[in-house]
């Protein structure tokens, strides 16, 4: 009989198993109506979560924005982390002979496992006798000396839990090494009920379980040999992050199937060396199952788990728990692994793994942390990509936000035309020839900022929050590209969103930005930033908004990040070249403008800008004039712009206004000035410039000679030369 075959988009290729699972993509099938309607659409999102309780999370309202869009690749910040620090595979470990502690000391008898063995009143407990509960003979001397089922020999212990020890043994029927998990009896038939679940597991981040010994009970798992997560000396920051990822993974894949780990912690992750074809890599995995439970049929409270790594006590996650524990629980360890690797928050990536964290691991708002482990996983991802854009790696990637459309506007401020017309028509020279003009460029205005922005995706993991306010949030759209913040604040109110989600600070930013206040746009754009901290459209907002207040630092910091990170976002790259220039950094303004050239969408406008960059005269004090070899690399790189001859000609003259300053060459500007002459586009334009440029002309100077010739009348001929007269 022929398997099922996967039917989503971007897949299409995976038998489903016996669970219901695609063996290629882990996902369940659509239903087949479901099919027919998104057949051309990308990956479809996730099967919408069951609704929260009401005290976990508060009440969502509806609303819609934008088009539909779903996160097909959370996980793509694995991509960009090279895995070169794969540790040694350890030894396997030789038999111990120490006792099993007594901590580990179950009666083996499957009716009974009652603790035995242990100590009272301060005195140690007996390594050797019978259960008093059911006269059943233990001897835990030497756990190497223990057989399990008659087919496990014990070699040493590894640990111990809440659920009972964990141990060493060699298989002799596979002739291999593996972990027997033993569990005490009150968690016995949780793990009985599961253990057909877990058996059939199968992903490279989560250890695999071969099988289930009744006697104990024991889970028998395979045996890593590695050791515990944490950072090791020369581990890179992006390595440790990546690992939280593939955590990540391994927690989808189980949510995915409706069950929980309950217990992520660095001790229950695994780091080993995996030999492949292209070598060693460093990988890890989730071991240590014993208090996994099922999201759907536990409906009881958490009864154990790491107090460290788990949601305080008082949290809603411990009486009806929900992936945000597990997600919880990574968060709190990269915490711990990264915290010799973050000290330094100027460093990129640092600041935003901070906030990202700060999210993950919030005590006080369980409805603000992440929901998923793929919303979790972009966000991570997004910070390994700031992490890994600084040295030595420096990779930058462009790649479409999950959650903004696209920024289309450059937003350069006129750094990538040429200096308008209107600027020279209006131009004041002095005594010398100085010339009192415009500024050269200036900020966006906020309004143009406001316009320009993205409008926010469908948010894929709170589907709730993006479904049925769309037309109320596009009508604030367009009243946004109106430059009519009024109407755009109306229209956000009527799209009923709610306050606890990140979308209606992002347009409450925008709609301060369109009533002309940048502080007030800052202020709530941060919160978003707080929320998105992978995401780079916050950022770009931020660096506006700081420029349009002056702050060149903060708006030198949001600038730096992105272009950093991604030179696509053409916005940042452009105001990083303004920030640059006014900080009086003409070489760096260059650099970032020549730089931003290589992205095509941006090519012409940041040609335009670097040649402009050269020769730019800015009145502020402080700023230096262009040198003769900014001059020199401005006028050699004219004739291969992208420009009409308008335009051209207001280049030329830029860059001999630059050469005037150097040369006092009056001359040669009032000619350049006047060859924007023919360019006016009315007759008072081109008079104003004509009469510029005789004003720029040097003036005329008329050379006497040193003496006076004389007229033929008023020569007076000596007597002796006089003829005589006849």
């Amino acid at each position: 009989m022929s398997r099922q075959m996967c039917n989503r988009p971007g897949c299409g290729r995976g038998a489903i198993d016996e669970q219901g699972f695609c063996e290629v993509c882990d996902r369940q099938p659509l239903p087949v109506a479901h099919v027919t309607v998104s057949a051309a659409r990308a990956p479809e999102p996730e099967p919408e979560p069951e609704p929260e309780p009401e005290q976990q999370r508060p009440a969502r309202g509806g609303a819609g924005v934008g088009v539909a869009h779903v996160r097909p690749d959370p996980w793509y910040g694995l991509g960009l982390v090279d895995s070169d620090q794969a540790p040694e595979a350890p030894d396997v470990p030789l038999g111990s002979s120490d006792p099993v502690a007594e901590a580990h000391r179950f009666c083996a008898a499957p009716s009974c496992g009652q603790p035995v063995g242990r100590g009272h009143d301060g005195e140690p407990g007996r390594t050797a006798g019978y259960c008093p509960h059911c006269g059943t003979h233990f001897d835990f001397a030497q756990p190497d000396g223990l057989t399990i089922a008659g087919r496990y020999d014990v070699a040493r212990v590894l640990g111990s839990g809440a659920y009972g020890a964990a141990y060493l043994a060699h298989d002799r029927n596979l002739a291999t090494h593996v972990v027997l998990k033993a569990l005490n009896k009150s968690v016995a038939k949780t793990a009985r009920h599961e253990r057909d679940v877990l058996v059939g597991l199968r992903h490279d981040s989560i250890v695999r379980i071969l099988g289930y010994e009744h006697e104990g009970p024991h889970l028998v798992l395979e045996y890593v040999p590695g050791e515990p997560l944490s950072a090791r000396d020369g581990d890179r920051l992006e390595t440790l992050l990546a690992h939280g990822v593939r955590v990540l993974q391994a927690l989808d894949y189980l949510h995915a199937r409706g069950l929980l780990h309950c217990d992520v912690k660095p001790l229950n992750i695994i780091r080993f060396r995996e030999e492949g074809p292209a070598g060693a890599l460093d990988r890890v995995r989730l071991i240590d199952f014993g208090a996994v439970r099922s999201h759907t049929k536990d409906t009881g409270p958490v009864v154990a788990y790491t107090r460290a790594y788990a949601p305080p006590e008082t949290d809603p996650e411990h009486l009806r728990p929900t992936p945000g524990f597990d997600l919880y629980g990574l968060g709190m360890t990269l915490r711990e692994i990264c915290r010799s690797r973050w000290t330094d928050r100027s460093a990129p990536g640092v600041d935003s793994l901070h906030l990202l964290l700060d999210r993950a691991t919030d005590p006080e708002r369980p409805w603000w942390r992440f929901v998923s482990a793929r919303q979790f996983a972009e966000q991570l991802s997004g910070v390994i990509r700031q992490v890994v854009a600084a040295p030595p790696t420096r990779r930058q990637v462009a790649r479409p936000s999950a959650l903004f459309g696209s920024v289309p506007e450059p937003l350069h401020g006129g750094l990538g035309a040429a200096r308008p017309l209107a600027h020279w028509v209006e131009a004041q020279p002095d005594e010398e020839a100085l010339l009192r003009m415009p500024a050269p460029f200036s900020s966006p205005q906020p309004g143009d900022v406001a316009a320009a922005l993205p409008a926010p995706l469908s948010d894929p993991d709170d589907p709730g929050v993006t479904g049925s306010a769309g037309g109320a949030l596009a009508e604030s759209r367009l009243a946004l590209r109106r430059k009519d913040a009024a109407s755009a604040a109306g229209q956000l109110a009527a799209a009923g969103l709610p306050d606890w989600h990140w979308l209606p600070d992002w347009y409450c930013g925008l709609i301060a930005l369109a009533d002309g206040s940048p502080k007030r746009a800052a202020a709530v754009l941060t919160q978003v930033r707080r929320a998105l901290p992978g995401e780079l459209i916050p950022h770009l907002a931020l660096g506006l908004c700081a420029e349009l207040r002056g702050d060149r630092a903060v708006a030198l910091s949001h600038y730096g990040t992105v272009f950093d990170t991604t030179p696509a976002l053409g916005a940042a790259g452009f105001g990083l070249a303004r920030v640059l220039l006014l900080a009086g950094e003409r070489a760096r303004a260059v650099d970032v403008a020549e730089q931003l050239a290589k992205e095509f969408r941006y090519e012409r406008e940041a040609r335009v800008a670097a040649v402009r960059l050269r020769v730019m005269v800015l009145s502020e004090p402080g700023h230096p004039a262009p040198t003769e070899d900014d001059v020199a690399r401005a006028r050699a790189a004219l004739p291969g712009l992208d420009v009409d001859e308008a335009a051209a000609a207001a280049l030329r003259a830029e860059i001999q206004y630059a050469e005037f300053l150097r040369t006092h060459d009056r001359l040669k500007l009032s000619d350049a000035v006047r060859a924007l002459g023919p360019h006016a586009p009315t007759e008072r334009e081109y008079v104003a410039l004509v009469d510029l440029a005789n004003r720029l002309r040097p003036a005329l100077r008329w050379r006497r000679p040193s003496r006076r010739r004389e007229s033929v009348a008023e020569r007076v001929i000596p007597v002796s030369e006089q003829r005589p007269a006849r």
